[in-house]
This record gives C-alpha cells, structure tokens and sequence, in this order.
C-alpha cells in the first residue's frame, strides 16, 4: 500500500506544480533561481525533445499501451514479495508516467518546466515526473540485476 500512496504523492505533486506553471501567463518566465536552475514554461506535444510532436494522436496512444504492462508489472511487484529497491522504482516509473500521460489526455501536451545549468543537457527542459522517471528506471534496472 505505501508503495501505491508514493505513486500516487508523486503523480499529485507533479500534477501541481504543472498546474501552477500553467496558471502564470508566458511573459513571467523564465524564474532564475539562485541555484541555476530555471523554471520555464514549455508544452511539449511530442516525446522527449518534442520528437513525433507533429503527430499528437500518435504519441498518446502509444503512451497509453506503453504504460499499461508498466501498470501490470508494478501490482505484480507490489503484490508479492519482492525487494523494496524494485517496488520503489516502479513506484517512481508509475507516478511519473501517470502524470505525464495525464497530461497528455487532458491537456494534449506535456508541460514542462526546469531547466538544470548542466551545459550538456540545458537544452532540455524536464517535469518532475521525467525526474522520477528517470530514477525509478535506474532503480528498476538496479533491482533486475540483482534479484534472487
């Protein structure tokens, strides 16, 4: 059960602060914090770097069919006894992709809205979702390699 609340604390969390980015009008971003970090708003209708942007339709369904054996692996772990590495990063995976997905039905884009001051990656603008994401896909891989 505390597995599926943190899904659910992450999709509520990135929902939230989606809907406060959108709230504010366009001319007040981009927010420079002290840390470098800055906060943007950019809807992005593709998948990651806008690819397939120009076919929305398309991107929501395969989102869709991608989370479904997502959703089915993650009950499975949490049903059984598995190891808590593994149940937190499908916890992770499952939040994040829900509130992307989320998006993407109702809104029909994604909202996105930091960007980090990594040189490499600054081109790319994230949600807290694609964070956890990406966390709970490392720790996934993390707990396949070294369950019994």
């Amino acid at each position: 059960m505390a597995y599926i609340l943190l899904a659910v604390f992450i999709f509520v969390l990135d929902v939230f602060m989606k809907n406060r980015i959108e709230a504010r009008d366009r001319e007040n971003f981009p927010v420079r914090l002290d840390n470098g970090i800055s906060l943007e708003k950019h809807h992005n209708k593709g998948f990651i770097l806008n690819k397939m942007d120009h076919k929305p339709e398309l991107v929501k369904l395969l989102s869709v069919i991608t989370v479904i054996p997502l959703l089915i692996w993650a009950v499975w772990l949490f049903v059984k006894k598995a190891g808590a590495l593994g149940k937190t990063g499908a916890a992770f995976l499952l939040g994040g992709a829900a509130s992307n997905i989320y998006d993407r039905l109702t809104r029909g884009y994604v909202v996105d809205y930091i960007r980090l001051p990594i040189k490499k990656i600054r081109h790319i603008i994230f949600n807290i979702a694609d964070f956890f994401i990406f966390i709970g896909a490392a720790l996934s891989a993390v707990y396949g390699l070294f369950k019994k």
